[in-house]
């Protein structure tokens, strides 16, 4: 069967912005350190995080376009089953959007409603860098008997785009970047 001249020039010019946009792509986000530490019967991490955005989400950030990340940290408990028992969970999410008038970004974190504004795009995920002294759970949670692990990801909430951005980032790397599950020792 032969397919129709416009159909195969559809099919090859969505081939080539796939691959332009996998060439193209930004190293992404990593979760670069983590630690944690037991006081005062609770137990607290400290995350540092690195944001590699590519180029067209820094472009639509500056073009306006709201979005929101979001760092997740998991306690489990090592178990012989298949799926470990999840023990506490951490999460922080923060939206960046650009003020025209003020010419600032604006980042707001949703767990306190709190806002900060940055001359630059920089300076704004330099800021969400380094997060310290998270309180993950309480010592209560834990037995000697088990042996225990972190779970870290960081993401940019790619459900949350506008529509047309939200179909891209079905296709492109680019526009879902993520961490992916990282884990860490206790």
């Amino acid at each position: 069967m032969r397919l129709p001249t416009t159909t195969f020039s559809l099919f090859l010019i969505t081939v080539l912005i796939m691959h332009a946009s996998c060439v193209m792509a930004g190293n992404g986000i990593a979760v670069s350190k983590f630690s944690s530490k037991i006081s005062e019967q609770k137990i607290t991490a400290d995350c540092d995080v690195i944001y590699d955005l590519d180029d067209r989400v820094k472009e639509a950030l500056r073009n306006g376009i709201e979005m929101t990340f979001k760092l997740e940290i998991e306690l489990r408990q090592q178990s012989v089953y298949w799926i470990d028992p999840l023990l506490s969970k951490f999460q922080r999410i923060f939206r960046v959007k650009y003020h025209a008038l003020s010419k600032q970004f604006v980042m707001v974190e949703m767990d306190n409603h709190k806002e900060r504004n940055f001359p630059d795009l920089y300076s704004a995920f330099y800021y969400q860098r380094r997060i310290r002294n998270i309180e993950i759970g309480s010592v209560n949670l834990l037995d000697i008997e088990h042996e225990y692990y972190y779970r870290t990801r960081a993401r940019l909430v790619s459900e949350n785009l506008p529509l047309p951005l939200r179909i891209k980032s079905y296709v492109s790397k680019g526009w879902r970047p993520s961490s992916g599950w990282t884990t860490w020792p206790m």
